[in-house]
């Protein structure tokens, strides 16, 4: 008996182009919305970051008395010398501000290495030699650890990355921030480190009885990711800089002398200017920045907020009125 011959029809041509074509179109509709939700998410985690770190900050002053300096300098000679706990060398005598661009900045330990113990980091603290500057070989394995709290989900071009002075030559490798101190608004952060208005500056030992604004109206930490610019967590190294990023979304690349590496200040722009230079705040988030202020709270500030809404907040005691409402 001859078998009966079936036949099965397969998409045309057409037809398959069609299928492909509203696959295409459902992928472009759930990509921005699986974005922003991933976004969402990542500014939810920066801000938890920013939280802990000013937690880190109360505790810190808790047991120091102060808040944490932007970063430490002391001569050689005042140096303690053997084993260091904790970075504590101001116990010895400070010698008088030196501003000049060329400061040696050394040992140049951070403000978010001096908080490597209220941060569940006594480990690595330990096996920093504070009296050794940053950059030394001795503290390598120290500052390539790429920590957590230090790292904006959101932010790219973070881990570890070379850091070169202004002559382009590699100096020595560290792990991103991508926060950085408050220096206060305009000043001369890079050749002087020492006269910021903010809560933090070279040497700074500020009190909570010295923000006269409040703490509440005060920022004490904000973002500038490693997408903008590469600066590393440990501290301030001699003869380095922070530099514009390859690929930044800013007009200009900029190097900045050392103490940038550290900290930041409120200039002339508002935050995310196409023009901003790597002393400046930065966010990676879309349309909002995340700040520490100096009482704990976190705020996520617009890129639109008034340029001196934000120069206000900047300073320790500007004698600004500004309301909750302003930012």
């Amino acid at each position: 008996m001859p078998k009966e011959r079936t036949s099965r029809q397969a998409f045309t041509l057409i037809e398959l182009l069609v299928v492909i074509a509203i696959i295409a179109v459902l992928i472009g509709l759930l990509l921005p919305a699986i974005q922003k939700v991933r976004e969402a998410a990542n500014r939810v985690s920066c801000q938890n970051n920013l939280k802990q770190i000013g937690v880190a900050l109360h505790n810190y002053m808790d047991t120091m008395g102060t808040f944490p300096s932007g970063y430490i300098y002391q001569p050689a000679s005042n140096l303690n010398t053997g084993p260091v706990a904790h970075p504590r060398i101001f116990d010895r005598p400070r010698p008088p501000p030196v501003i000049h661009i060329f400061d040696p900045n050394q040992p140049g330990w951070g403000w978010a290495a001096l908080l490597l113990r209220q941060i569940e980091q006594a480990p690595l603290d330990r096996t920093i030699d504070y009296t050794l500057p940053v950059e030394s070989p001795t503290n390598v394995a120290a500052r390539n650890s790429v920590l957590r709290l230090y790292t904006c989900p959101s932010d790219r071009m973070t881990g570890v990355f070379t850091v070169q002075n202004e002559l382009d030559k590699d100096i020595t490798t560290a792990a991103t921030n991508s926060y950085a101190a408050c220096y206060g608004q305009g000043g001369l952060l890079n050749s002087q480190p020492d006269a910021g208005n903010g809560v933090f500056f070279r040497n700074s030992r500020i009190r909570v009885a010295d923000i006269a604004d409040g703490t509440s109206n005060t920022l004490a930490i904000g973002e500038r990711p490693a997408l903008f610019a590469r600066t590393p967590w440990a501290g301030v190294m001699l003869g380095g800089t922070a530099r514009t990023t390859p690929g930044a979304p800013v007009y200009l690349s900029i190097i900045e002398q050392a103490p940038s590496m550290v900290m930041a200040r409120i200039g002339a722009r508002q935050l995310n200017d196409r023009f901003s230079e790597p002393y400046d705040f930065f966010t990676p988030h879309q349309g909002v920045g995340n700040f520490l202020f100096a009482d704990g709270s976190v705020h996520a500030l617009a890129t639109t907020t008034d340029l001196k809404v934000l120069q206000a907040l900047a300073t320790r005691a500007g004698g600004e009125a500004i309301s909750v409402n302003d930012f």
